[in-house]
């Protein structure tokens, strides 16, 4: 059995491969000056999908991470907005309310001059 080539593949092809399977680039670079080493550096790297990297196990704690961290943002920003909402509410009764004397005081007066 040959292997058989597509002539016809695509960026988005290759691309989607890649994040479907994922990509694992291993790679060692180490500079030398007059044939002593004076940088090495080592490089491991992995490219995929966030279901791919979650599939096998990659990321889980990061994914779990954010997850709670977008949780206790959106549980912050409800309180907040209720807060702002009764604070709101409280300045609308106070201001509209008849025992408030300057209420009554601007409400006559078709100019208020400071």
């Amino acid at each position: 059995m040959q292997p058989t080539r597509d002539t016809h593949a695509t960026l988005v092809d290759l691309l989607d491969r890649v994040l479907e399977k994922g990509l694992v680039l291993n790679a060692d670079l180490i500079i030398n000056v007059a044939g002593i080493p004076l940088i090495g550096v080592n490089l491991r790297a992995c490219l995929a999908g966030i279901e791919t990297m979650l599939k096998y196990g990659i990321w889980q704690d990061w994914d779990e991470a954010q997850r709670a961290i977008a949780t206790r943002e959106r549980k912050q920003r409800r309180v907040e907005n209720r807060a702002s909402a009764t604070e709101l509410e409280l300045e609308q009764g106070l201001l509209s309310s008849p025992d408030n004397k300057i209420s009554e005081e601007y409400s006559s007066k078709e100019e208020v001059k400071i």
